[in-house]
């Protein structure tokens, strides 16, 4: 079970879980977020030291899990957040020892609530209750296939990365398909402790494709896709279809009747900055039902 994750991270703030439990850095101080799931109620700490305790608020464990899937959570006073707005709530709420979520709000001035003909949602309502330790690990890991790995490690000039990533049954569909790249993302984008890349899943949008798609020809004068990305780097190489074919049985072993692709977006994290100058990008996440796993495929690179 994965329970260290990243699901925001920008020039000041992460915001993930660490052995399960939520966090915000901010500027590299970490505080240690919690709740008290039956009023509810969001305590803020630092260094064991309790700075806030924020009524009416938000299980972080949840609201993280719902950034992750893509997804926005919404106060019980109408308010509606995405990662970044969580994380300023939070700096405002630590630093100003709020004690209720309509005080954290200052933050935001006059900014806009949900239309009162559409009361917001309670705090636990779209995600499941709270267990009473107020956390809760992400159903997801990265995984490894030696057999795959064997062959991409043939081909040293590919600019294709690839990443596996076993995600629990409780999670289906298009959350399933975003749980899987922000695992991949947090496995690629870091040098151990360190950011390469900065990213926000929750920006990234996603669209089912045909699994012929996936594996279409090269159109050389229409848009990057999996096939031009791997036989067609910037500074080419000798690869072939056979090769490209070769990568793949490896990667789907028992075929592709059992797949299930979506195509992301591409402009959510600086991994693309260079393909997006010319070259081209691919993001990716292939369910292989047949063997219950999913492939991230990322591609973007410059001369």
């Amino acid at each position: 079970m994965k329970d260290n994750f990243v699901v925001y991270r920008d020039d000041r703030y992460v915001l993930g879980l660490e052995n399960g439990n939520p966090f915000l850095s901010i500027e590299g101080k970490k505080y240690e977020l919690s709740c008290q799931p039956f009023e509810p109620c969001l305590y803020i700490s630092f260094g064991g030291k309790k700075l806030a305790a924020v009524r009416n608020s938000f299980d972080p464990s949840y609201a993280v899990l719902a950034f992750s899937e893509g997804k926005k959570v919404t106060s019980i006073t109408g308010l509606t957040y995405d990662a970044p707005d969580f994380c300023r709530m939070l700096e405002y709420a630590a630093r100003t020892g709020c004690s209720s979520i309509s005080e954290a709000e200052e933050v935001f001035g006059g900014k806009e609530t949900a239309n009162a003909s559409h009361p917001a949602e309670p705090p636990f309502s779209r995600y499941g209750s709270a267990s009473p330790s107020g956390s809760k690990p992400f159903p997801g890991r990265v995984v490894s296939d030696e057999t795959f790995n064997a062959v991409l490690s043939l081909y040293v000039d590919c600019v294709v990365d690839y990443c596996l990533v076993k995600i629990d049954k409780t999670e289906t569909g298009e959350d399933a398909h975003r749980m899987a790249l922000a695992l991949a993302c947090e496995h690629l984008f870091f040098d151990g402790d360190e950011p390469v890349w900065l990213y926000d899943i929750s920006e990234a949008c996603p669209e089912k494709i045909a699994v012929g798609k996936l594996f279409g020809p090269i159109d050389k004068q229409g848009k990057l896709n999996y096939r031009k990305a791997f036989i067609c780097p910037p500074y080419g190489t000798l690869y072939t279809d056979k090769d490209f074919d070769k990568v793949n049985s490896a990667l789907f072993p028992k075929g592709t009747s059992e797949l299930e692709v979506f195509e992301w977006t591409t402009d959510w994290s600086e991994y693309f900055d260079d393909g997006n100058e010319w070259w081209g990008t691919l993001c990716l996440t292939v369910h292989d039902r047949s063997l219950d796993r999913f492939a991230v495929i990322l591609a973007s690179a410059t001369d």
